[in-house]
């Protein structure tokens, strides 16, 4: 195999290539790709985890969230630990479909938003009823979260399973008093 076949992690791991990169960028090479975590053979596609992780995302337990994302290889966009969770009798539960970043939307944990956007978290992603998180923020009323979630990428012209965009679902809620929010939204796409 010749040298411009090699991908590029074979290259910073080997020794010959890793004296010609910075160290800086080998570590954040190494980081992203969680070659420097050691990881519990335990956890590794075990679905339990994604209950766990959905758990401490539910509490704000940041410190948690984040060790679990880098001890495992759970995906952050899978709904189906809301799936387990959405029969007990929490009136949280009615989050059918929803991914990670959707419940800490719900949950108005900015850092924990942005941990997850970090991590992969897909910000457009929509739940069964076709809400982004940026639908739910509107929804819910966190104008904050939801002018990040815009600045991050959110789509704001993504209609939900009623035929709904957010800007839509904004005017509906009644007049809006944050212009900054207005302008996002009606400046997104």
């Amino acid at each position: 195999m010749g040298e411009g076949n090699k991908s590029l992690q074979d290259m910073i791991c080997c020794s010959s290539y890793r004296r010609s990169f910075p160290v800086g960028f080998f570590v954040l090479y190494a980081y992203v790709n969680k070659l420097l975590v050691s990881r519990d053979p335990m956890q590794l596609g075990v679905s339990q985890n994604s209950i766990n992780i959905w758990q401490a995302v539910k509490a704000d337990n940041i410190r948690e969230v984040y060790r679990l994302i880098t001890v495992s290889d759970t995906n952050l966009n899978d709904p189906s630990a809301c799936q387990r969770i959405k029969n007990s009798n929490d009136p949280g539960s009615c989050l059918q479909g929803c991914s990670l970043l959707h419940l800490a939307c719900q949950r108005s944990n900015p850092v924990m938003v942005e941990l997850l956007l970090q991590f992969g978290a897909d910000i457009n992603m929509r739940d069964y009823h076709g809400r982004t998180p940026l639908h739910h923020c509107i929804a819910i009323g966190k104008n904050p979260l939801a002018k990040h979630l815009l600045k991050r990428g959110a789509r704001s012209s993504i209609r939900d399973g009623g035929g709904f965009s957010a800007l839509d679902r904004a005017m509906e809620k009644g007049a809006i008093t944050d212009e900054g929010l207005l302008i996002l939204l009606s400046e997104s796409d």
